[in-house]
């Protein structure tokens, strides 16, 4: 039933015990119900994660995976090896590689001068809001955001800390204005989008995998640091199961040829694709959600038993903007949650971290490299561009690859502020 998977999740992720990350380990239990929902029991530290469903999940990633390397040529798209050679040219000159595990022959999908001339002149019609909404204009954004996707992974460069945060855009579905999920991930040193995934999945998956909608379970989260991860921490122990994210009532138009994705489905696609492209990563920020953790610290399940990445919570906020900054002055400790990590509130005057340590560690560190401000204003950068104001009117599909070519260009100002 296991042989083949590409990706184990039924692991255990507690970060100090010695079967993190570890399938079939003997101290495992499966399924019970202590918790009113399927888990997997480890009998050595007493977790209790959700279980997922592996073979499903698998298929669905395998080929999201496919389609990521057949754009990026950052791996083979046959077996998911990140080793490949040279292998010649085509006949128009694009480059041919081979991989080196499975010995398949694949070409990366680029451009023709006609395609690249088209996709440039899409972006610079994205950035005035004026994209087209026929089908020739629909052809040349499938092109650019396939294209914008390869430039992201390949001018990412070396990357230290990892900042991860979630929001949601409007799209049209079966009414307008429906929420989609989406996961972003940036650069916290240089402030570059590194990688977007949204709940939209192009193709129809399983049902078990797919969204089934609800109401949003957003809690009244007051301004106050420590309350406000009082507050969000019990609003996880409100959820049917703590993978369980409801953000909205949302569901596609009849006529779509795709799908919603679970939140959870498309956090753990989007941190095992993240694994692969940045392995050594010293450090991960993440908003204040269970399920990033858990995604987080499976795919990096090694390093962090090694001690090599830690994880931590964050809860940024802006105290005041026209207050200088400067160090930033620890304010406090406390024990919070279910998982009972710690957390410590830093100051500086002009914001307020709450910081939740998420690997044993007793002391934050350097509080500049642990921050969601790349991701915070990505978003903020985001709501000023002025196609966003027709996202509700559009549909997942359309909005979901608009995306990925905004991030794109959002990261080339940055370049061209840097010079």
């Amino acid at each position: 039933m296991t042989a083949g998977l590409l990706v184990r999740l039924n692991v255990c992720k507690s970060w100090a015990c010695p079967n993190l990350g570890v399938p079939d380990a003997p101290d495992y239990q499966q399924p019970v119900y202590r918790l009113g929902y399927p888990a997997l029991h480890c009998a050595r530290c007493g977790s209790l994660p959700p279980l997922f469903n592996e073979p499903l999940f698998n298929g669905w990633f395998r080929r999201f995976l496919a389609q990521k390397l057949k754009h990026s040529g950052a791996g083979c798209p046959h077996c998911a090896s990140p080793g490949t050679i040279r292998y010649g040219v085509t006949q128009t000159g694009h480059p041919r590689l081979q991989c080196c595990a499975c010995r398949k022959i694949f070409t990366p999908w680029l451009p023709g001068d006609n395609a690249r001339l088209k996709i440039q002149t899409y972006l610079k019609a994205l950035a005035r809001g004026e994209a087209g909404c026929d089908r020739a204009s629909y052809r040349t954004l499938a092109q650019a955001a396939a294209w914008c996707e390869a430039r992201l992974v390949a001018h990412a460069g070396r990357v230290a800390h990892i900042a991860t945060q979630t929001f949601t855009v409007p799209v049209l579905g079966e009414h307008p204005q429906q929420p989609l999920y989406v996961v972003l991930s940036a650069d916290i040193v240089t402030g570059q989008v590194l990688q977007l995934s949204s709940s939209y999945c192009a193709w129809k998956p399983h049902d078990a995998l797919r969204y089934p909608g609800g109401d949003a379970d957003r809690a009244t989260l007051p301004l106050c640091g420590e309350q406000r991860v009082r507050a969000q921490e019990a609003l996880f122990m409100r959820r049917s199961q703590f993978d369980d994210i409801r953000y909205g009532d949302a569901a596609l138009c009849r006529n779509d040829p795709g799908a919603l994705l679970r939140p959870s489905v498309v956090i753990h696609g989007h941190f095992q694709w993240l694994r692969r492209r940045f392995p050594a990563v010293i450090s991960h920020s993440l908003a204040h959600e269970c399920v990033l953790r858990g995604a987080a610290i499976t795919a990096w399940a090694s390093e962090v038993s090694a001690g090599k990445t830690q994880l931590r919570f964050v809860v940024e906020e802006a105290l005041d903007e026209t207050a200088a900054g400067g160090a930033y002055i620890h304010r406090g400790s406390w024990r919070i949650g279910w998982w009972n990590n710690l957390w410590q509130q830093w100051e500086n005057g002009a914001t307020r971290k709450m910081i939740g340590m998420l690997t044993g560690e007793e002391y934050v560190g350097d509080t500049s490299t642990i921050s969601l401000a790349a991701c915070t204003a990505f978003i903020g950068w985001l709501g000023r561009q002025p196609v966003t104001a027709r996202w509700g009117y559009h549909r997942a599909g359309v909005v979901s690859q608009q995306l990925v070519c905004l991030a794109y260009r959002y990261n080339q100002q940055l370049l061209a502020q840097c010079d």
